[in-house]
């Protein structure tokens, strides 16, 4: 196969750590791939430049988030950046014989279609968000959709989401997202180095957050629970783990601590190359997604560590964390909800434990990578009309 992925982001988040894990299965001398970015997406370029994996940088991607709107600056804007970014990859697709696109994400999926339509190849649109569906973006969800051979949503609250906006039947499938094991294997003796490096007392309780530095991921909601949890247990202390990315929203909730006099009890960690085991040093893991969560990456990464997750009960989260027997679920926003499982949790040793067992087998169960890419490698084929083996890709699990 000869793939070419299609990425606008500017970071190295979730979707971005899925489509490495594709490059990293593909590389053998039996396929080719080609990951077009953004020149601004320094991060993502590092890991391609270190991995020796061939990729193309492009200035033509739009500076502004993609929007419906009507300011006729930004439309200018917009048409500049999709026709700059439609002609590179046109050049690329030639260039490099690419067979089928992989775009990572919606805008990414709507510059590629262009080029597709261009060049009479198809694209895999994978989607990792839950968009509200509009009477405008509607018609450029359906307008992608011709484009490709199949469109991928790692839950089913994000394909019956994509599917509301009118595209044919079966297009949307679900494949979820898979952990590697071999990453994420449990290792107190690693755990305890970070706690102490971290300056945490045996048994002193830790609370972490992991996830990037924006609004929705629900860092006000924590810090609004804190005083709850620091009232049974004052020495508690709380971790947002994520690069540092966002000063003004790390200010902003800077002054929120600040204003709440819990500066002291909150650390800001940035980037970690040490997640797996920053997880298994905290107590409990949140994820506190004010909007509808797609397929947190945490959620799965938290279970495969062994350790008890609070997770708003939001989008696809509810088919990942089973509520009562591998976390526990609360609506979002809902701060005392939030303090009162927290709470609960750091009472039970055994109840924590009792959760972590489960989630840890529930991901050795049903979200493992392998699985996931055997199924994509099979969705692949499919889209290039190639045999095909193993689990056919959009079978429930």
């Amino acid at each position: 196969m000869n793939v070419l992925y299609v990425l606008d982001s500017d970071t190295l988040s979730g979707a971005e750590i899925v489509m490495l894990q594709y490059l990293e299965h593909l590389a053998t001398p039996a396929h080719r791939t080609h990951v077009f970015l953004s020149e601004r997406n320094r991060r993502v370029r590092q890991v391609l430049e270190d991995r020796a994996i061939p990729h193309t940088t492009t200035t033509a991607y739009s500076g502004r988030i993609l929007e419906t709107t009507a300011s006729p600056a930004a439309l200018l804007e917009y048409l500049r950046a999709f026709r700059g970014v439609r002609r590179e990859l046109i050049e690329v697709i030639e260039r490099e014989r690419a067979e089928l696109i992989h775009s990572v994400s919606y805008p990414a999926s709507l510059y590629a279609a262009l080029a597709a339509r261009a060049t009479a190849i198809r694209q895999v649109w994978h989607e990792h968000n839950i968009k509200r569906i509009h009477a405008v973006n509607r018609h450029l969800y359906r307008f992608v959709g011709s484009t490709c051979a199949a469109i991928v949503g790692p839950s089913d609250a994000v394909t019956t989401n994509l599917a509301s906006a009118g595209l044919p039947a079966g297009l949307a499938r679900t494949i979820y997202n898979g952990i590697d094991l071999s990453r994420f294997r449990i290792d107190d003796a690693r755990a305890a180095a970070v706690r102490r490096e971290l300056g945490l007392a045996p048994g002193q309780p830790a609370v972490g957050l992991f996830g990037q530095m924006l609004p929705y991921k629900g860092h006000g909601t924590l810090i609004a629970a804190a005083p709850q949890v620091c009232a049974i247990h004052p020495d508690a202390r709380f971790y947002f783990v994520g690069a540092l990315e966002n000063p003004p929203y790390q200010a902003a909730l800077e002054a929120q601590l600040a204003a709440a006099g819990l500066s002291d009890r909150f650390a800001f960690t940035g980037w970690r190359t040490d997640v797996p085991d920053v997880m298994r040093a905290m107590d409990v893991n949140i994820v506190a997604t004010t909007t509808p969560e797609p397929a947190a990456l945490a959620l799965m990464e938290t279970m495969a560590m062994g350790r008890p997750i609070v997770a708003t009960r939001t989008g696809g989260t509810p088919e990942i964390v089973v509520d009562g027997e591998t976390g526990l679920l609360f609506p979002a926003g809902d701060s005392d909800t939030l303090g009162r499982h927290v709470l609960r949790l750091l009472a039970d040793e055994s109840l924590r434990d009792r959760l972590g067992r489960a989630g840890r087998s529930r991901v050795e169960g049903r979200f493992t990578l392998e699985q996931h890419v055997e199924a994509m490698m099979a969705l692949y084929a499919e889209a290039l009309g190639l045999p095909t083996s193993g689990r056919p890709p959009d079978t429930p699990r």
